[in-house]
């Protein structure tokens, strides 16, 4: 920088010389001005100009200096916090944004708020480019501004526009600051949603442990939730008889009184699914079970109608046969995890 100023007074010596050599040689020298010649020679400098005068110019011309410097120095200081404020918000909206999708990877069917959570990351993602982009801008103002300061040939048109730049840059800050806000309630919405969601579902869960707790220790029932859903899983060898659809009187039972619990919770959907091993129907059971699949649907079906006598209506049945394993069916063990029926429960 100390280069840069030396340099820039040089200049400066050099202009006032030149422009004192060439004004005193255009005006009459001891020659007393008349009124008539005053406008004529209105420009040249006083009789006798001394050592004082050139000096009194250059100093003139170095507070201008200083002051511009100052005012340059200012708005970069000003731009390099701006610039710091933009990379925390951006930092802030990214932690905003991993922890939003976190939350809606467990929402499940929150597919509209990701829609608008979307529509708000490209919001932001446009607001990010404009910014880059003034950044842009300012930093070639600075460096028009820096050539001006040497060549002593400050405009005020770019020094307006620099003011109008920064100013720029504080509105995108204000906006992202607004986009942040703004992304801070989705957040809290969505954790109140989802609270909400679990405190209700972690209600019914305890409802039914407690109403099945002697199924649930045999093994003949398990009850899991996750931030997705509830689900009841009741094995076939408990509700059926082999290759049988009616259900058995614990088995009935069993599902009346997850019918009882759940119907108190009407705002959730409940699906109820059948589901076999991998074995042919064989004998005489093809006549009315052709494949497994008919087997798995009629078995949904009477199980939904027990689910409905515990006083829960409109429960959806529908049978998937071999097509949804949680065990190989390679092994006797793995064969009978896989037949039973299970009663999800979802938003």
């Amino acid at each position: 920088m100390k280069p840069i100023q030396t340099s820039i007074i040089l200049v400066l010596g050099l202009l006032a010389t030149t422009g004192c050599s060439l004004w005193q040689s255009m005006c009459p020298s001891g020659v007393t001005l008349s009124p008539s010649d005053s406008v004529e020679y209105s420009n040249c400098p006083p009789p006798k100009p001394g050592p004082l005068t050139d000096k009194a110019r250059l100093a003139a011309l170095e507070a201008e200096r200083q002051r511009l410097a100052g005012e340059l120095a200012a708005a970069q200081r000003q731009n390099g916090t701006l610039s710091s404020r933009v990379s925390d918000l951006e930092r802030q909206l990214a932690d905003r944004d991993r922890e939003i999708a976190s939350l809606r990877a467990g929402a499940g069917n929150s597919a509209k708020l990701a829609s608008q959570l979307s529509a708000a990351q490209g919001d932001l993602n446009q607001s990010q480019l404009q910014l880059a982009a003034a950044n842009q801008r300012t930093a070639a103002l600075e460096a028009q501004l820096a050539a001006q300061l040497a060549a002593m040939g400050i405009a005020t048109g770019d020094k307006d526009k620099l003011a109008a730049e920064l100013a720029a840059s504080k509105q995108q800050v204000a906006d992202l600051e607004t986009q942040l806000a703004d992304r801070d309630k989705e957040l809290a919405a969505l954790r109140g949603e989802l609270s909400e969601k679990m405190a209700k579902l972690k209600e019914a869960q305890r409802g039914l442990i407690r109403a099945l707790r002697p199924q649930i220790e045999k093994g003949d029932i398990t009850v899991d939730l996750n931030n997705e859903r509830l689900l009841i899983n009741l094995a076939s060898s408990y509700l059926f008889g082999s290759g049988q659809d009616e259900l058995k009187p614990a088995g009935a039972d069993a599902l009346k009184q997850v019918g009882a619990v759940l119907k108190d919770f009407p705002e959730y959907k409940v699906h109820v699914e059948g589901h076999t091993d991998n074995r042919p129907i064989q004998g005489a059971l093809k006549k009315k079970f052709p494949t497994n699949m008919e087997l798995s649907e009629s078995r949904a079906v009477n199980a939904a109608k027990a689910l409905a006598d515990g006083g829960l209506e409109n429960a959806h049945a529908m049978g998937a046969a071999d097509t949804k394993p949680v065990e190989p069916n390679t092994t006797e063990a793995g064969r009978a995890k896989n037949r039973r029926v299970e009663v999800r429960v979802t938003k």
